[in-house]
C-alpha cells in the first residue's frame, strides 16, 4: 500500500499541500514589480460556501507568495439561474477580519473612481481593458 500525502492510495480524499496554489489559480505574473494573479472560483460549479471557502483559501495562498493583487473569475450568472457567488462576493470581503480593497468588475473602467484607482494602482490593468472593463463576472481583490 502507497501513501500519498498522508492517505493510502484509492483510499479516501488525498489532502492537498496546504502551501501549495490551490487549483483553479492561473499563474502569477508580474507586472512592474507587482504580482497579480487571476484565480477561477467558478469552475467545477460550486455552491457559493464552497467558491468563498476555496476563494479564502487562494487569498491566504496568494499573501504568502507576495501577490498584491488577485483577478477573481466568478461568473454572473449568465445561465439564468446563478449569480449567488457574485452577490456574496462583495459582503464576504467586507467582512472578512483584514478588510481589503476590491473593485467589482462593473465599475472596472477609466471612467469610474474605483476603477480609476486600481489602475493608477497597476498600469499593467490597462492591457486587459477589452476583456475586463465593466465585466460583471469578475472582481479585483488588492491583498
Amino acid at each position: 500500500m502507497s501513501l500519498h500525502c498522508g492517505s493510502p492510495a484509492g483510499e479516501g480524499p488525498v489532502q492537498a499541500n496546504p502551501f501549495s496554489m490551490p487549483s483553479g489559480a492561473k499563474k502569477v505574473r508580474k507586472a512592474g514589480g507587482q504580482k497579480i494573479l487571476t484565480v477561477n472560483i467558478e469552475s467545477g460549479m460550486p455552491d457559493v460556501a464552497q467558491a468563498l471557502l476555496q476563494l479564502d483559501m487562494k487569498l491566504g495562498v496568494a499573501r504568502q507568495q507576495g501577490v498584491a493583487l488577485v483577478k477573481v473569475i466568478h461568473g454572473w450568472g449568465s445561465s439564468g439561474a446563478g449569480g449567488r457567488i457574485k452577490a456574496a462576493l462583495p459582503r464576504h470581503l467586507a467582512d472578512l477580519r483584514r478588510r481589503r480593497f476590491f473593485v467589482s468588475g462593473d465599475q472596472f473602467a477609466v471612467s469610474t473612481r474605483q476603477g480609476a484607482a486600481l489602475i493608477d494602482r497597476y498600469p499593467v490593468l490597462k492591457e486587459s481593458m477589452h476583456t475586463d472593463r465593466k465585466n460583471p463576472g469578475i472582481t479585483f481583490v488588492e491583498l
